[in-house]
């Protein structure tokens, strides 16, 4: 990893945002770091709680073009901030994308699911979250993973 890139995200890790995105910017001329500088700069704009300037960051990275975990790590960001922001329906789109190309990625689940609670799917999200426990128990919940399995799929069951 580039050293310039490596003193920057250090920056952010410490909390020296401002101080950090000075020193990414200076890379974005470099086609070799210009993905990752963007996407550093994205994360140091959502440590702050600046979604806006977060969302453009992200789009930057991935338009610069990220492969493999980066990829996944700018889609997964913009997607979150794209909810914060309250742009349910392309959020919801890139979730989709994102858990079809990395459907492994568990921890994009509870995200998809908010994005789904705010757009009124609530019964879809809770199906999603109560899948997610029951393919995750803990101790527990172990002897009760098969009723929750049973009510991710059948959350207004009566009897």
């Amino acid at each position: 990893m580039d050293d310039r890139l490596q003193t920057a995200i250090e920056l952010r890790k410490r909390g020296e945002h401002r101080q950090s995105r000075q020193a990414l910017r200076l890379l974005l001329d470099e086609p070799g770091v210009r993905a990752q500088a963007f996407l550093n700069i994205a994360w140091s704009y959502d440590n702050e709680g600046k979604e806006r300037e977060a969302e453009q960051a992200y789009r930057a990275a991935l338009e610069a073009g990220l492969a493999g975990e980066d990829k996944f790590e700018a889609q997964f960001g913009l997607a979150s901030t794209l909810r914060c922001l309250g742009e349910y329906l392309p959020a919801k789109a890139l979730f989709e994308e994102i858990l079809i190309n990395w459907p492994q990625a568990n921890e994009v689940r509870p995200f998809y699911a908010l994005c789904l609670y705010n757009l009124g799917e609530h019964g879809q999200a809770m199906a999603i979250l109560l899948d997610e426990i029951a393919q995750h128990p803990s101790s527990r919940l172990e002897p009760y993973k098969e009723v929750l399995r049973f009510y991710a799929h059948n959350p207004d069951k009566q009897w």
